[in-house]
């Protein structure tokens, strides 16, 4: 039998890693590790009720407190909201139910850790002691937390421009023809799968560092990233900026899932910061999570005798 060397380049050859050797000896540098000089630190200030009206009282007297350098609400960032870059089609071909997402709220709350306040200062703890003093004043409006139970026609609305919860209704392949296949079935068989919210649990959560140099007019965000190029366009599309005004630096990461891949509000709330103070290096930390699924799926078995009729062939489904 004739044997193949393995090639030193191609399919099937070993790869020598290079990273390993900094990362199993603790000499790994992640976004933590990097510290400007007069690194300053930041906070967000997130909603404690799932659904209320919101005003606060006393931002400017936070903002005079000893060591604060800026606190920004939803009045000094309106008009700037998160993109969804995943536009999706109903059935009818028309565009999903797509709210606008502020960076800040500034009036309505939709979800217990709904960001309200961006706080800037000397030191993490500074920040947290100065959002603490802020004074939210809730309005409670009416909530739903079961997502089967936001589908109900008297269901509060989350989005109320929009007369539903549906963010939008997907569907693909021959609705008649299906429908006939299940009508005509000799045996169907269906099951409700519930998939529970789930969080990335990685080691490294997720935080950034802004900077912004008055003297070229142009931004560098360290943070770890599944995509430093996506990212940095995302930014772009939300700050209104050319992309080389931004440079995305992504040091190593520890551990991403896919949820470091989205851009969070964080992110722009640390470069506008940065900006108005001219000299601002941020870190903050909120992370996100998978959604939870339920699903209502329906399949059918159609018997030998009845395939040569059936308008589908053998194992349609529907959702």
């Amino acid at each position: 039998m004739n044997q193949m060397a393995t090639p030193k380049f191609g399919v099937g050859a070993p790869l020598r890693r290079k990273e390993d050797l900094p990362l199993i000896t603790g000499e790994g540098i992640y976004t933590g590790d990097y510290q400007p000089e007069r690194c300053l630190h930041s906070f967000v200030l997130r909603s404690a009720m799932a659904h209320a009206k919101i005003t606060i009282a006393n931002a400017g007297e936070v903002r005079a407190m000893d060591g604060v350098r800026t606190v920004l609400t939803g009045a000094d960032v309106a008009g700037k909201s998160m993109p969804t870059r995943a536009i999706l089609k109903q059935i009818d071909g028309s565009n999903f139910n797509l709210p606008t997402q502020p960076l800040l709220c500034s009036d309505t709350v939709r979800y217990v850790g709904d960001a309200i306040a961006f706080v800037v200062a000397d030191t993490l703890q500074g920040a947290r002691d100065a959002a603490e003093m802020l004074e939210v004043d809730y309005d409670p409006l009416d909530v739903v937390v079961e997502m089967e139970d936001a589908l109900a026609p008297d269901a509060v609305k989350v989005w109320p421009e929009f007369g539903t919860n549906v963010a939008f209704t997907f569907g693909h392949g021959d609705a008649e023809k299906t429908d006939a296949a299940f009508a005509n079935a000799a045996k169907t068989v269906s099951i409700d799968l519930v998939n529970n919210r789930i969080v990335a649990n990685y080691m490294e959560l997720r935080g950034c560092v802004a900077e912004f140099d008055s003297a070229s007019d142009r931004f560098k965000l360290t943070l770890g990233t599944q995509g430093g190029h996506g990212m940095r366009d995302v930014l772009c599309q939300i700050l209104g900026l050319e992309a080389e005004k931004v440079q995305v630096v992504t040091p190593e990461v520890g551990g991403g899932f896919g949820t470091k891949i989205f851009c969070y509000r964080e992110y722009p709330l640390a470069m506008l910061a940065a900006q108005a103070l001219a000299d601002l290096h941020q870190h903050c930390v909120a992370d996100g999570m998978a959604v939870a699924v339920v699903d209502q799926l329906e399949v059918i078995e159609v018997e030998e005798e009845d395939r040569a009729r059936s308008p589908v062939p053998p194992g349609a489904a529907r959702v």
